[in-house]
């Protein structure tokens, strides 16, 4: 029964004082609001109207108790703003040292807009701070070291800034971190060995910078990782054989660089990795047969590179692969038949190598190619027939081989075709009336062979052609007429005779 009553009495007390219930910023800090009016003050683009809520004085006087929690972009909790978000606000101005006022900050997001000048040293005492972006603005300056005071924080985006100077070694006591973007800035030195301390990193994003040195083989100690982009750099050495235990790898990209050695056969042991970008080093010797165990792979880029041996056949398991760069290496053989299994392809470029042998007809397979390229190679034989069934390919460049016979007249089926080169080769016969079927096309290179007949009328069909190269070859006859008809043809852009 004495229960029944304080129970009865409680209700009652809820029922007409209502102000008994705590609310969100009842007792909102007169330091935080104004520390953050007198920052709104030294924006250089005061008409912003997002932030038209920002005042010191409310009409009404029940909401001037609640300040600055009111305000647009403003979270509070316990009458303390512990949320601030102006993302994409269009901000012009700096980051004032007054931010570490508001003291109970956990999520920062200043990203996109125009602020410029330094990071302040002492946004590090905001140590309740889990979430900090500031990316994609002006920012300047170097990262303070003081941010590796913010032991609490989760996700840390500075990406496409202007920072410059190396990165933090006290970034590594940022135990909690999954989430580290530093990309398109001018940050340089090395990659400080302290990173591989970040046990519960996923995401390490470091790309388009100036940094230098070797990559740390504790890197191989992040084992949550899954997206690791360090790609247009100046990082030297090899590859870390310790990258192949990251086995929850998804992304690697480590191109642009003037990292040198092979590429460690532990690669195929990365079986979630669908991106990898290895181009544009100095990487050599053979490309490890291992990486046709990378069922899941999408892309795989290692073009200008000095890899030699013979294109793996394994590669033929990749039936995922969307993209393949093999380009200007020192690559020989015959390119593998089984590269006509990967029916996902869209994109297959194996230019300036040194293979040798026909294009194997398995090649007619991928009919979800858009761009081939095998030009400048010692390839030979008959070009196959089957490359007529390439209906979705816009690019077919065979130029500098040592093709002979005829041109297919299936080439006629690639009414998709825009580039079509196939000059410098050994190719005979007539130049097929069926390529007066590729109504896109807008460069036809036939120059350098040694094609004999007249030229096809229906090469007249071709209106959007803008350059074509028929010299150099033993072609008779008059010159068609209808050629008359190709007006988008560049003046100096149409040689038919040497």
């Amino acid at each position: 029964m004495g229960s029944f009553k304080i129970i009865s009495i409680f209700v009652l007390v809820v029922i007409f004082f209502p102000s008994f219930h705590p609310k969100c910023g009842a007792s909102a800090s007169a330091e935080e609001a104004a520390a953050l009016f007198k920052w709104k003050a030294s924006f250089l683009n005061q008409n912003n109207s997002f932030l038209t809520s920002w005042k010191l004085q409310s009409g009404n006087a029940k909401n001037s108790s609640v300040l600055p929690c009111t305000w647009a972009g403003i979270s509070c909790t316990d009458g303390s703003v512990n949320r601030l978000n102006l993302s994409d606000w269009s901000i012009k101005g700096k980051i004032p040292p007054e931010i570490c006022n508001l003291r109970n900050l956990t999520h920062l997001d200043f990203g996109i807009n125009q602020l410029s000048g330094p990071i302040p040293v002492a946004m590090g005492n905001l140590i309740s701070l889990q979430f900090l972006y500031l990316c994609q603005n002006n920012l300047t300056g170097a990262i303070p070291k003081s941010l590796g005071n913010l032991t609490n924080l989760i996700e840390l985006y500075l990406y496409e800034n202007q920072l410059s100077g190396p990165i933090f070694k006290e970034v590594g006591d940022l135990k909690f971190l999954t989430d580290m973007e530093l990309g398109e800035n001018q940050l340089n030195g090395s990659i400080p060995i302290s990173i591989g301390n970040l046990s519960n990193l996923k995401t390490l994003y470091l790309y388009k910078n100036q940094l230098s040195g070797s990559i740390f083989k504790e890197v191989g100690d992040l084992k949550f990782l899954t997206d690791m982009e360090l790609g247009e750099n100046q990082l030297n050495g090899s590859i870390p054989i310790s990258i192949g235990n990251l086995s929850n790898l998804k992304t690697l990209y480590l191109h642009n660089n003037q990292l040198s050695g092979p590429i460690f056969k532990e690669v195929g042991d990365l079986k979630f990795l669908t991106d990898m970008e290895l181009g544009e080093n100095q990487l050599n010797g053979s490309i490890p047969i291992s990486i046709g165990n990378l069922s899941n792979l999408e892309t795989l880029y290692l073009q200008n590179n000095q890899f030699s041996g013979s294109i793996p056949p394994t590669f033929g398991n990749l039936n995922r692969l969307v993209d393949l760069k093999l380009f200007h290496n020192h690559l020989s053989g015959p390119i593998p038949s089984a590269i006509g299994n990967l029916i996902s392809l869209q994109l297959l470029s194996l230019s300036e190598n040194n293979l040798t042998g026909a294009i194997p007809k398995s090649l007619g397979n991928l009919t979800k190619l858009i761009e081939l390229d095998l030009s400048d190679n010692q390839l030979n034989g008959s070009i196959p027939a089957s490359i007529g069934n390439l209906s979705a390919l816009k690019v077919l460049y065979l130029d500098n081989n040592q093709f002979s016979s005829s041109i297919p007249a299936t080439f006629g089926n690639l009414n998709k075709l825009v580039n079509l080169t196939l000059y410098q080769n050994h190719l005979s016969g007539p130049i097929p009336p069926a390529i007066g079927n590729l109504i896109s096309l807008q460069f036809l290179y036939l120059y350098q062979n040694n094609l004999t007949g007249a030229i096809p009328k229906s090469l007249g069909n071709l209106t959007k052609l803008i350059e074509l190269d028929l010299s150099d070859n033993q072609l008779n006859g008059s010159i068609p007429a209808s050629i008359g008809n190709l007006s988008t043809l560049e003046a100096g852009g149409s040689k038919a005779f040497p």
